[in-house]
């Protein structure tokens, strides 16, 4: 069972994914951030000239591995999380089976397997399934440690397995959120042993010196990220949720129901989990994409696949069916096909690109490849000699190099909209030549006005401005698209199957024949 879904799940994530398909913006900042890691080993953590996100720290490293190890390509940062997102079906098996029943934990594994919004983000070069599978593992050894809870190497497991989520992603916090809620309500008994202990306040000093140590509090408290009931992003994934995925979400919350009823203690922390990540994305957390849903999905899945088991099995024993078991362990399974194969958000066939705007247009996707490699063959950048101005930095370094020196970001100095949740602000400093500088993003110059843009033109007699944000400030834009040669307009990328992706980017060029 384990070899065949893992392999079922690995073939369907891994085909086509060795193509160097572009990367999109995050992606691009992964890529940057595992090179930093290559580039300066340990002293990437204190390094003044550059920001390294010490809350991914697990994600970054594993792409600098693969690197390492492969070379420095789009499908080589893809690939752990394929690996990895081919582990996360395997889990979700073992804990339905934990939970309910082997009929579950089949049905669970074969939804979690042919997900379409389990593949598509088992191919992104960012570690939201790295989350999902030490959420699904944290979980898993919870329940045992409820079980057996002297063993040390349950509880060992767990303590591992949190750490690692730690420094994968600041939303794991959710989880110690819920599980704690869990103890209050159900296990305080245990709670109140193991807080006689000293090694449990070991514990709990050295998760706050973790927690401090990584810059979550920072993140946590600061304006940028979290809107203190000032968010309202609920009807953002109600539309996902029940528009989308009404059919799934619907069995879930039966599935929720039934198990609150059957096995109340197995089911508690996971609901804890499930309602406190809604309730924070939803109402405390400004940015909203659908990446921050993936998390709790293979538990919608175990619901799910627990309801039209336990449905299937009252049906048959209605009729008296039951006795037959044979019926009852492969009727559920054929429910759960019949779904997969009518392709309601499930994939029939293997793809070789799967797009992250499948579902909803929310991550900007062309063909960065053409722009920058219109870059490349017309410019002077061995010379130096040839300004390269993008709205994102990352971007610039991956194609253009680290070390890139006429490297500027175009971007809003301080704006009072937002984006996403996200506000339009860019920190900078003044240098002694009166440029403005992005701090540690290794001296990219900032462009947020027509004054700045001259600046740049006035310094460097080619060069380039790709912009793909109407929003950026206006003054540039008007002057660019009036005084400047249009190199190449794209606004869709060709294997994007959602029509409604449009997403309109220009590169524009001076001084370049």
């Amino acid at each position: 069972m384990f070899l065949l879904i893992f392999g079922l799940s690995f073939f369907l994530r891994a085909y086509g994914a060795f193509s160097n398909y572009p990367f999109w913006v995050d992606e691009f900042s992964t890529a940057n951030q595992a090179k930093y890691i290559l580039k300066y080993g340990i002293n990437v953590f204190n390094n003044p000239d550059i920001y390294f996100e010490t809350h991914n720290i697990t994600t970054h490293s594993l792409v600098a591995l693969f690197f390492k190890i492969f070379g420095q390509h789009e499908w080589v940062a893809r690939l752990p999380f394929v690996i990895v997102g081919s582990f996360v079906p395997l889990l979700v098996f073992y804990l339905a089976e934990k939970m309910f029943n082997k009929t579950t934990a089949v049905s669970a594994s074969l939804l979690t397997t042919f997900s379409y919004f389990m593949i598509v983000w088992s191919r992104q070069a960012r570690g939201y399934v790295l989350l999902q599978l030490l959420v699904l593992l944290t979980i898993f050894f919870y329940l045992k440690l409820l079980e057996n809870r002297g063993s040390i190497v349950i509880a060992t497991s767990i303590i591992i397995s949190s750490l690692l989520g730690i420094l994968t992603h600041s939303m794991f916090y959710i989880l110690f959120i819920a599980l704690v809620a869990d103890f209050i309500f159900y296990h305080r008994e245990i709670l109140q042993v193991w807080l006689k202990s000293p090694w449990s306040y070991l514990l709990i000093v050295s998760l706050l010196v973790i927690i401090y140590k990584i810059g979550f509090l920072s993140n946590l408290i600061g304006t940028y990220y979290l809107g203190v009931l000032k968010a309202n992003n609920l009807w953002y994934y109600h539309s996902f949720l029940w528009r989308e995925y009404g059919l799934i979400t619907f069995l879930s919350i039966v599935g929720i129901i039934l198990g609150m009823i059957k096995k109340k203690y197995l089911v508690t922390p996971i609901v804890f989990y499930i309602v406190f990540q809604l309730i924070f994305i939803s109402f405390l957390f400004h940015p909203y994409v659908l990446r921050y849903l993936l998390p709790i999905f293979p538990f919608l899945f175990i619901f799910a696949g627990y309801a039209i088991t336990h449905i299937s099995n009252l049906i048959l024993q209605r009729y008296q069916l039951n006795k037959y078991k044979f019926l009852s362990e492969t009727i559920p399974i054929l429910i759960v096909l019949f779904i997969i194969i009518n392709g309601y958000k499930f994939v029939n066939k293997p793809k070789r690109f799967y797009s992250v705007n499948h579902d909803f247009r929310e991550i900007a996707l062309i063909d960065y490849h053409q722009v920058y490699n219109i870059i490349k063959q017309k410019g002077d950048l061995k010379k130096g000699e040839t300004a390269v101005i993008d709205t994102w930095w990352d971007r610039l370094y991956w194609y253009l190099g680290q070390d890139y020196k006429p490297a500027y970001a175009f971007r809003w100095q301080s704006d009072p909209g937002l984006i996403n949740g996200l506000p339009r602000f860019t920190p900078l400093i003044i240098n002694s030549a009166g440029e403005k500088i992005i701090p540690q993003s290794n001296n990219v110059q900032l462009i947020s006005n027509l004054s700045d843009f001259k600046k740049a033109m006035n310094s460097y007699s080619k060069g380039f401005i790709f912009i793909d944000d109407s929003s950026l400030p206006h003054d540039v834009i008007a002057f660019v698209e009036k005084n400047l040669k249009k190199e190449i307009y794209l606004d869709h990328y060709p294997l994007d199957d959602n029509p409604y992706s449009i997403w309109p980017a220009t590169l524009y060029s001076w001084g370049i024949n």
